[in-house]
């Protein structure tokens, strides 16, 4: 089983926005993500995201999809 990790970070001392977490959604939905997969995320004290992380098995993937 191939997996790959679509991670997206905020700049030290920043949140992730809005605009970043929809472009964390396209990017793991284009890399094959089905969408039952389990989101990975890191929060601040304040519950504000970090990070957001996903593993997106590549092996379920249409091979015409990778050639586009």
């Amino acid at each position: 089983m191939s997996t790959r990790t679509i991670e997206h970070k905020a700049p030290k001392k920043q949140f992730l926005t809005l605009d970043e977490l929809a472009a964390f959604v396209q990017d793991a939905m284009r890399s094959g993500a089905a969408g039952t997969e389990v989101v990975s995320a890191a929060v601040s004290f304040g519950g504000k995201l970090q990070s957001l992380a996903i593993d997106v098995d590549t092996a379920k993937q249409d091979p015409a999809e990778t050639a586009n």
